[in-house]
């Protein structure tokens, strides 16, 4: 069958999780459990020798799939200007860093095919204003729409239990200039209390004095906290993110989704205000494993 839609991948690959993001879903195109879509590259912005780990993955990755793989330096690329544009931005000036963005993304433009949905697994360096009219990346958010954002997952849990929230969610947003601010592609939701959950929210403390205290300081241990309650809900959103990204993949390549200058719209070309909500889709790929 040939391909009728196509993905470009970005990663910084800082670590085996990124990794797997990639060859999950690279995986899942080329058996066809995603039918008619093709990995257009995988552009990784660190080159050989800057990492072992990142060199590692990029050897793993290139040895099982056949797309390219892209491999330029962000952190080499003119160095020096880099720094000194960030510290302008310590003075109060963020068009040098945006400057050094745009130059950056120019280096590397020309190797990169256009493609139906770009996926951010892990791409640790913001894109210049260009590439984010461009390209049409998404990034993952640990979060409703309405929910905490420009947030790490970590500081999204502590903020759904300060709240006492009673559902959550994962979306892919659009990537723009404003973290995690760009519109919603797709979106899923789940709630917070069941017969698993429930028993831990009860031991939270009653007093909301010492609530405050227990949240404030397991906050303060960002990925490691300790607290049940923290891990349950981390597993409950970590589940659902690579059945979102895999769905939302589905739907562009069935046409049910279209990512074009900025815009989120369906097969007819309406704008999808809010996102496509794949909360079923979601749970029923959790459901048939």
């Amino acid at each position: 069958m040939s391909a009728t839609a196509s993905i470009g991948l970005f990663s910084t690959l800082t670590s085996s999780g990124s990794r797997q993001l990639i060859t999950t879903i690279a995986r899942a195109c080329r058996k066809g459990a995603i039918p008619g879509v093709e990995v257009a590259f995988l552009l990784c912005n660190r080159e050989a020798g800057e990492s072992e780990t990142t060199d590692a993955s990029v050897s793993a990755i290139e040895q099982e799939f056949d797309f390219p793989v892209v491999r330029v330096s962000a952190l080499h690329h003119r160095k020096e200007d880099r720094l000194t544009a960030r510290e302008a931005v310590k003075a109060g000036d963020e068009e040098p860093l945006w400057a050094w963005r745009e130059s950056f993304y120019e280096s590397f433009r020309d190797k990169l095919p256009a493609t139906d949905l770009d996926l951010l697994l892990g791409d640790m360096w913001i894109w210049s204003r260009s590439q984010c009219n461009d390209r049409r990346g998404v990034n993952l958010h640990p979060s409703l729409p309405s929910g905490p954002l420009g947030k790490m997952w970590f500081d999204v849990i502590w903020d759904l239990i300060a709240s006492e929230a009673d559902v959550s969610g994962v979306m892919l947003h659009r990537v723009t200039p404003e973290v995690d601010m760009g519109p919603v592609a797709t979106y899923c939701r789940y709630s917070l209390h069941d017969s698993e959950l429930d028993p831990l929210w009860a031991t939270l403390p009653d007093c909301v004095d010492e609530r405050v205290a227990l949240i404030n300081s397991q906050r303060m241990l960002k990925r490691e906290a300790t607290h049940p309650l923290f891990h349950a809900l981390r597993a409950k959103g970590l589940a659902r993110e690579m059945p979102l990204m895999l769905e939302t993949v589905r739907a562009v390549a069935e046409g049910r989704l279209v990512l074009s200058h900025g815009t989120v719209m369906d097969a007819a070309g309406s704008e999808i205000v809010g996102g496509l909500d794949l909360t079923a889709e979601v749970e029923r790929a959790l459901r048939d494993g």
